[in-house]
């Protein structure tokens, strides 16, 4: 295991909430226990290993709350079971603030041929990939249109920007069409028309390259394919002009063709989709669904979840010596400060190595630094809540549930509210950041006296 950071600078760097562990790392810290009991990796394990027929499952929790860290410990152990894993970030490829399900294929068409070839070592048929990209220049362009397109791909490889010498054509074409669709707003639009006719096709030819690189996986006596596709619950929630969510968009109205791909698949999607007017839905497209909920740290009938507070703690101390650096007091106010949210605990500490007094040691962090951290993310969740959300938000924290309506679908995409499970069925509250906003606690008063709890 890595040393314990001692000193401000390693601290912060050691708590960058932007880094998901790989594996294996001796820094992770198991939370099943104070996380309601409910191991999400066996659970999307044993749908994968257990299926006699392509799965596809849907993984959901909190923006920071151990997701990619869980699709990692899953990745491994497929792969120890003999399968063939891709993971991929679709914020990587995919502008997470427009994402359309055609342009999600086209992302998965690229990273099958990429990563197999790249990381796996295996080059699929080269009449397939022919094939396939005659249909893709056909679909996206005119004669003359492609000509010119196969002289600027030529030219990139005589210039030795791109991809590198050698690499199909088919990979060349797909990594521009994903750029393009990434930073383009009126391509994207033009390359979305041509294609949306043709999805039927397009997934036929994606299956297609699925279909032969199953053939040359079982031929390494290889299980077969997975996909695990993160950061999907990234997607900015909108309303689009058709009346329905971005979200829905996606993993409703085209959750068919998501589900179309011959192999297994496990989709990201944001929390906020299962408390959402259309659940049910979601529910009837994708029955598996694995949640991630928030550690403990306080129990729903009142007081401190002693368990969940350790493991947090226990969080820290294998990244940092808090003995060197950390008052007790100061890591009790950022363990209980996060709600038991992994990345803001992360976020507490840069903070605080942020404020903390350079002329004290040891333990430069104590409780008065811990308070200006929790301010700091207190103000940043004071930008995030309109100001119609304030009485429902007193609501849920009396009544420790939320309603399958917009506004609390997006108090828990924006984190203003987080779910829990101490044992079914999951429970809700406020964010600690939230419910020590001024105005938060004048609606809470007048709840309370509306409920006659004054």
């Amino acid at each position: 295991m890595p040393e314990p950071a001692r000193t401000l600078r390693d601290a912060y760097n050691a708590a960058d909430p932007a880094v998901p562990l790989p594996s294996g790392d001796p820094r992770y810290v198991d939370c099943t226990d104070v996380r309601g009991n409910r191991d999400v990796v066996q659970q999307m394990f044993d749908t994968v290993t257990w299926s006699d027929s392509d799965t596809a499952q849907l993984l959901t929790g909190h923006r920071g709350c151990g997701k990619s860290t869980e699709l990692l410990r899953l990745k491994t152990r497929l792969e120890e079971a003999g399968y063939t894993i891709i993971y991929f970030e679709a914020d990587e490829d995919l502008d997470v603030n427009d994402i359309f399900y055609s342009d999600l294929l086209l992302a998965i068409a690229r990273r099958i041929e990429d990563e197999l070839r790249e990381e796996h070592n295996i080059k699929l048929d080269a009449k397939l990939l022919k094939s396939v990209q005659r249909w893709f220049a056909e679909v996206l362009y005119t004669e003359e249109g492609w000509r010119q397109v196969e002289r600027e791909l030529a030219a990139e490889v005589e210039l030795g920007v791109g991809l590198p010498v050698g690499v199909p054509l088919l990979a060349r074409l797909l990594a521009r069409v994903t750029g393009q669709i990434k930073t383009g707003h009126d391509i994207r639009e033009e390359i979305r028309r041509k294609l949306d006719p043709q999805i039927s096709l397009l997934i036929e030819n994606v299956n297609l390259l699925i279909h032969r690189a199953t053939i040359q996986l079982r031929r390494q006596n290889r299980r077969g394919l997975v996909l695990l596709i993160d950061n999907l619950d990234r997607i900015t929630l909108r309303e689009l002009d058709v009346g329905r969510t971005s979200h829905e968009a996606l993993y409703i109205d085209h959750g068919v063709q998501l589900r179309a791909l011959k192999c297994h698949v496990v989709y990201t999607v944001p929390i906020s989709m299962v408390y959402s007017p259309t659940a049910t839905q979601l529910k009837a497209v994708f029955p598996q669904c694995a949640v991630v909920p928030m550690i403990n740290v306080v129990r729903r009938e009142g007081g401190d979840h002693t368990e969940g507070l350790a493991r947090l703690r226990e969080m820290l101390a294998r990244r940092i010596d808090l003995e060197t650096l950390f008052t007790g007091e100061a890591v009790d106010c950022l363990c209980h400060a996060c709600g038991g949210h992994p990345r803001d605990l992360m976020r507490l500490v840069t903070y605080a190595c942020i404020r903390a007094p350079r002329d004290r040691w040891p333990r430069p962090i104590d409780q008065k630094v811990a308070k200006r951290a929790e301010a700091e993310l207190v103000e940043e969740y004071s930008r995030l809540i309109p100001e119609t959300h304030y009485p429902k938000l007193a609501r849920v924290h009396l009544r420790h549930q939320v309603e399958n309506d917009a506004d609390h679908q997006l108090m828990l995409y924006n984190l203003s509210v987080l779910e829990y499970l101490n044992g079914p069925p999951p429970w809700h509250d406020v964010h600690p950041a939230v419910r020590c906003l001024p105005k938060f606690q004048e609606a809470l008063k007048r709840e309370r006296e509306a409920m006659g709890l004054a």
